[in-house]
Parts: structure tokens; sequence; C-alpha cells
């Protein structure tokens, strides 16, 4: 999670038409504040410092199961971000936490375990 005056920073994917927490499945071999980092560099194009685990939620969605950790992450040396997996992503945003319940969630987005530690 990536917080900007009250607002968090959310992708919009394309193919669910909703917006979401960037991230991503965790490579073999790879912590997951690794993980949180490289998925930020590949869906924003920036380079961030972790700095909290925020906690963590098992959840099942279409018959999946599934498993995310949250962190708190700052943006690098003033870095803007860009979307960097265009085929995926049409838009991010700083949304106001106040708002978020105006917007088309992601199923982990929509959890109150996650709204709970904003």
């Amino acid at each position: 999670m990536i917080l900007k005056d009250d607002c968090i920073l959310l992708l919009h994917r394309i193919k669910k038409d909703w917006y979401e927490l960037p991230g991503g499945k965790i490579d073999a071999g790879e912590a997951p504040e690794e993980t949180a980092k490289r998925e930020l560099k590949e869906e924003l194009s920036i380079d961030v410092e972790i700095l909290k685990n925020l906690g963590s939620k098992k959840f099942k969605e279409n018959g999946r199961s599934f498993s995310y950790a949250w962190f708190l992450a700052e943006i690098k040396n003033g870095q803007s971000p860009k979307i960097g997996e265009p085929e995926e992503f049409s838009d991010f945003k700083y949304i106001p936490l106040t708002k978020l319940s105006e917007y088309n969630l992601s199923t982990n987005m929509q959890d109150s375990s996650l709204l709970s530690v904003l």
C-alpha cells in the first residue's frame, strides 16, 4: 500500500473492471517483501521502500485459494508512478480513503480486515 494525504494508490484492472492494490504472485525463493517491491516496479514503474508489514489474509475466490500479505510502502526518490503493464491496467489513482466505497474494488479490497489497517 502506498498512502499519500489520506489517499491510497490503486490500479484499475481492465479485465475485472475494478481497482486493486498493486501486487502479485511470489516467485520461487522470493520473500514477500521482495515480491511487493518487484510488483510495484513492474506495474507502476516505481522503486519503493517497505516501511511496515500490515498483515496477511487467506481467502477464496472462484474456488481458488489465495494468501495475501500487505505492506506499507513509500515511493523512493520522488519518482512518479506510470502504468508499466498497459495490457493489464488502464489507470491508477490516489483514491481518498473516505471515498473507497464509491469505487468497484477487488475482492481483497472489499474485505473489512484490510480496510481496518488503513
